[in-house]
């Protein structure tokens, strides 16, 4: 949160500042078309297995595939370093998750909960003669949720792999219930479970439990309100006596990226490598030209399309082909979904994280677009 402040609120003045909410809409626009991507691949399974194998808990975890990145962890150092200025770092890394928050954010709990609710409601079914042995076996679900932000499971245990084995086994089940209820291949959710008010009391305290979403909260409250300018040192309008609150933020917001990337090394280490990718190597392989061209790809349009300037246009492109948070893989733990898919997601994406981002930088320069000044030649603004 002390970041986010300091980025939002009193390094960017968003009354002054061009581009800066049509590079937001790009990232929300590239969230929503992600989320369209993740529906269709999931009915089109559907479709071809004439059922539905799979269900709005698989959406979510194809969602957060593509778009949950890793905008402030890996995004701020990675910016920073590109365009040779720690504050461009912050004030684009910091806005490319602003809807990750606002719009993503909310409809995961969402999408997750019913997920959550469905599953616990059939492993409660009663089941024929044949099946009682096998279901006998399928644990109950803790639907307890994690708080969703850019922090790491610090819950590792060496029984990961009786986890997975206790999911597996629960996804089948729940797989027989569905096909044997004759439940249509387009229905990914019942409708009932929208209308439960504890589902929309889980998810609503969850969000407002969320430290990063009201350090967004507090950030925009300071921009817009101007307040932020007199936090803003050295500048015409500075209170010297209030320079130790930006200075505070500042030297508590440096400690997210270190912290975050030690927790992630200790996470990738502590799952060992026969854990993290245990998925097969074409799924991982569709999963990584999806999240390190595809999405970048699209935008490449975006930034096109709203006319970002250069700058921005780089920033947005380059912050697209950054892997997605470790936060993630928490929520697929606790919700029992797609714990195996995220995970290989995190570790491939990080492993792959400096070649992409050469590689894209390159090419952009070669094709001459949104052409940004070299590092070298670029003083840092303090």
């Amino acid at each position: 949160p002390c970041l986010v402040i300091k980025g939002i609120g009193i390094g960017i003045d968003f009354y002054s500042e061009s581009n800066i909410w049509a590079y937001i809409v790009a990232f929300l626009v590239l969230r929503a078309a992600s989320l369209i991507l993740a529906l269709g691949a999931v009915l089109f399974t559907n479709w071809r297995d004439k059922y539905r194998s799979k269900g709005i808990g698989h959406v979510a975890v194809l969602w957060l595939s593509l778009t949950w990145i890793s905008t402030v962890i890996m995004g701020v150092p990675i910016c920073s370093a590109v365009f040779g200025n720690p504050n461009l770092g912050r004030k684009y890394g910091i806005l490319a998750g602003v809807s990750s928050f606002i719009f993503q954010l909310p409809l995961q709990l969402m999408f997750l909960e019913c997920h959550a609710t469905e599953k616990q409601s059939r492993l409660n079914l009663p089941v024929s003669d044949e099946e009682d042995q096998s279901s006998s076996e399928v644990p109950k679900l803790d639907c307890t949720m994690v708080t969703i932000q850019e922090t790491t499971d610090h819950s590792n245990t060496p029984h990961g792999g009786e986890d997975q084995e206790q999911e597996d086994v629960i996804a089948a089940s729940l797989s027989t219930h569905t096909h044997a209820d004759g439940i249509k291949w387009w229905s990914l959710v019942h409708v009932e479970h929208l209308s439960s008010s504890e589902l929309w009391l889980k998810i609503t305290k969850r969000i407002l439990r969320n430290p990063v979403l009201w350090g967004i909260f507090w950030g925009f409250v300071l921009s817009l309100s101007t307040a932020g300018k007199y936090l803003r040192c050295p500048s015409e309008s500075c209170i010297l006596g209030l320079n130790w609150i930006p200075l505070t933020l500042g030297w508590l917001g440096a400690t997210v990226s270190p912290v975050s990337l030690f927790a992630m090394g200790l996470w990738m280490h502590g799952q060992g490598t026969r854990q993290l990718f245990s998925v097969g190597i074409f799924k991982l392989s569709m999963s990584m030209v999806s999240k390190l061209i595809i999405v970048p790809l699209i935008m490449v349009g975006l930034a096109k399309g709203l006319r970002l300037s250069d700058e921005a246009g780089r920033a947005a492109i380059l912050i697209a082909t950054l892997p997605i948070s470790l936060a993630s893989f928490s929520l697929g733990r606790q919700y029992q979904v797609g714990e195996k898919d995220l995970a290989a997601n995190v570790a491939a994406g990080t492993l792959l994280m400096l070649p992409t981002v050469l590689v894209w930088n390159i090419v952009l320069d070669k094709v001459g677009l949104f052409p940004i000044a070299s590092p070298a030649a670029v003083t840092p603004s303090m």
